[in-house]
């Protein structure tokens, strides 16, 4: 039978001891942290939704114009066209109709002066196709603030507000891969509009050849005719 020491009972007592002092418990510093009220997160702004789109001289025959001007009307837009404008309809403003540093875009044609689309925006946002390089397309990209204008020759002034990144696109493989899909959507859309929304995703990751099959579909429609839009958007690759 094993004895107790004096030490190992000398140590049975103080733990007896400290078990029974009735006292109440000092607080657990985990347990008030634990019931303190959360601490505030700090809140940031959602990332604004992007709207990518490629629009071209085709305003009346063309669903993305109405969504465009829908969102233009909400007074703000983050925006990532790829665009068919010619440079000479690009043109610099009078100070009455937008900022310094802004340019006018007149696109959107349909028959006529009176259907073009006018948006002034900051000349940094826009990114005019180098005819040097044969690229006809251009790009307007960025967040911005919008006002409708009550001058005559613009409908809408974009005031930049932050950036939008540039994606990576498959323009240069779907340019590659031949014109049998590109031509079958055309086709398929220029005689179905309500095919609009599926041709759409089928060039979800190429918005130059999105441009062209939207483009060669108004041809198709309105004058029979295949157009070149496909050249167009794929010189710069071949």
């Amino acid at each position: 039978m094993r004895s107790i020491t004096p030490l190992a009972a000398a140590a049975a007592a103080v733990l007896a001891l400290t078990g029974c002092t009735g006292g109440d418990p000092e607080p657990d510093a985990a347990t008030d942290t634990a019931d303190a009220a959360p601490a505030q997160e700090p809140t940031t702004e959602p990332e604004p939704e992007v709207f990518r789109e490629s629009m071209g001289l085709f305003r009346a025959t063309d669903p993305a114009t109405a969504e465009l001007v829908e969102l233009l009307d909400t007074g703000s837009a983050a925006l990532d066209l790829t665009l068919y404008i010619e440079e000479e309809i690009v043109e610099t403003t009078a100070p009455v109709d937008g900022a310094a540093g802004s340019v006018n875009l007149w696109f959107f044609f349909d028959g006529g002066h009176d259907n073009f689309l006018v948006l002034n925006v900051p000349e940094a946002a826009l990114a005019i196709g180098d005819a040097g390089e044969q690229d006809a397309l251009s790009t307007l990209r960025g967040v911005f603030g919008v006002e409708a204008s009550s001058g005559s020759d613009v409908d809408y002034v974009l005031t930049s507000t932050g950036d939008v990144p540039e994606i990576a696109t498959a323009d240069e493989q779907r340019c590659d891969a031949g014109e049998e899909a590109f031509l079958g959507d055309a086709e398929t859309l220029a005689a179905d509009p309500s095919a609009y929304a599926t041709v759409r995703e089928h060039w979800a990751d190429s918005p130059r050849l999105w441009w062209a099959v939207k483009a060669t579909a108004h041809s198709l429609a309105e004058y029979g005719d295949v157009s070149d839009s496909m050249a167009t958007a794929c010189a710069i690759y071949w």
